[in-house]
């Protein structure tokens, strides 16, 4: 539990309290109820932040230091006059999981217990434990910690169709106008997280030998990288030995492309996808290059139809919410407000909300000014987790320059989805869609 001075709050638990020198360290045995008197305190427990009331048996709270303690009856008060650090619970629940991830302070605290060597001095306490903050300290405000809705690759399975027996050779056009012939598809090396996803859910994944940095899946995971970020290492590809390599056109640099060719390795440009209605096409490319049109078919159904049950399954918000996509990196200082094309405009669309970029007429991705995220004073924040992560998790990117100033931030409504999910554009993204728009419409009840 982490309270600020001049806050009293009373919790209905059960307790083992421990008294070392001029600390207490409280263990939460059971909990029946939680009271908060000065609204706006966060109560840690189980190693997730809980806003408001409820807390979760398990969490152990270490109080810096005290004025005093007093047992009256089967309460104790315990007067505070500084902080208080949380130390998590080595097991959280599943469901705690979503919102610890982004939550930096807890999760990369290093909170050091006070050993626990007088334990003569343990007293066990049932009923209701009463912290309040002196008068005297000062009426410091409560601070309040919210963590970002977040959307995970982890609870999206990627779905598989029916393997189908490769029939080659092939002959196919790449996005980038130049022909490649297909022989052998028995050793794939994938440039692309989107196409990874596209591959393994044609039933292809136990010939995927390489990947790019990039590709996150946790199927590949144990699969070889050949590159460093998005560039490629040609020597790094040509030492795998395999039989055709498929990336996209941002894949590079040329030099290493050219340098694969010249070696006889077939090389696929796939097209990218920043619209539902583009998905598809790439689909069928990589399908027809991997002599297995039939099972391309059978996940352009498959895609279409849970994109299509998304989109049947969007309700009618109270409020039509406006969504701003941030495209962040604070260890690079990049900052980019998304706008026409970025790829998100057409997921935020597709939920029913509105993407402020876009309605703005700015380009896929313009840089953040404090002028331009105001003037568009979003009701939500929509970013990628690693980029949440890079500012320093959701009160990072609330101090942001204009940020601060709008509707987002003051009910500190931010959607962070996990990179490899959000625009990859493949078999997901009907999941993604339905799990989105539920989140918007939760924002939109809270208008």
């Amino acid at each position: 539990m982490r309270v600020g001075r001049g806050f009293c709050a009373t919790l209905l638990v059960e307790v083992e309290m421990v008294v070392v020198d001029d600390a207490v360290i409280v263990m939460v045995v059971g909990v029946a109820a939680a009271t908060l008197v000065s609204g706006g305190s966060s109560v840690v427990a189980g190693g997730s932040v809980v806003v408001g009331a409820g807390i979760t048996a398990g969490a152990t709270v270490v109080v810096d230091s005290v004025a005093a303690t007093e047992v009256v009856d089967s309460s104790v008060a315990v007067i505070v006059i500084s902080s208080v650090a949380a130390q998590p619970v080595n097991t959280i629940d599943e469901a705690s999981k979503g919102n610890q991830r982004l939550s930096p302070r807890f999760r990369c605290r290093r909170t050091a217990l006070i050993p626990l060597k007088p334990m003569s001095r343990r007293l066990l306490v049932v009923g209701s434990l009463l912290v309040m903050g002196l008068a005297a300290c000062g009426g410091g405000t409560p601070t309040s910690e919210s963590d970002a809705q977040f959307i995970l690759s982890q609870d999206f399975p990627l779905p598989t169709v029916e393997p189908e027996s490769p029939r080659l050779p092939t002959i196919t056009t790449g996005a980038d106008g130049i022909v490649v012939e297909v022989t052998d598809s028995s050793r794939i090396i994938v440039l692309n997280e989107a196409i990874a996803e596209i591959v393994v859910s044609l039933g292809m994944q136990d010939f995927i030998i390489g990947r790019d940095a990039t590709t996150t899946l946790a199927s590949l995971l144990d699969v070889e990288e050949v590159s460093n970020g998005h560039d490629i290492s040609a020597e790094s590809v040509l030492s795998l030995r395999p039989s055709v390599v498929i990336g996209d056109t941002r894949t590079g640099p040329p030099e290493a492309l050219q340098q694969l060719r010249a070696a006889g390795v077939a090389v696929l440009v796939a097209p990218e996808v920043w619209t539902l209605s583009d998905l598809p096409s790439r689909v069928e490319m990589i399908a027809g290059a991997l002599g297995i049109p039939r099972a391309g078919d059978r996940l352009v159904d498959l895609t279409q139809r849970a994109i299509d049950d998304a989109l049947r399954g969007v309700g009618a918000y109270a409020d039509v919410l406006r969504v701003a996509f941030l495209y962040v990196r604070g260890t690079a200082s990049v900052y980019l407000l998304g706008g026409t094309g970025s790829g998100a405009d057409e997921l935020v669309a597709a939920t029913g909300a509105v993407d402020v970029g876009a309605l703005n007429g700015l380009s896929a991705f313009t840089p953040l000014t404090a002028e331009a995220i105001v003037q568009a004073d979003p009701d939500v924040l929509l970013v990628m987790t690693r980029g949440l992560d890079s500012v320093g998790g959701i009160d990072g990117l609330l101090a942001l320059p204009g940020v601060s100033s709008t509707r987002a931030a003051a009910t500190r409504a931010v959607i962070a989805v996990d990179d490899d999910l959000l625009l990859s554009f493949g078999p997901r993204t009907g999941a993604l869609i339905a799990r989105l728009a539920e989140l918007l419409n939760t924002f939109s009840s809270d208008t």
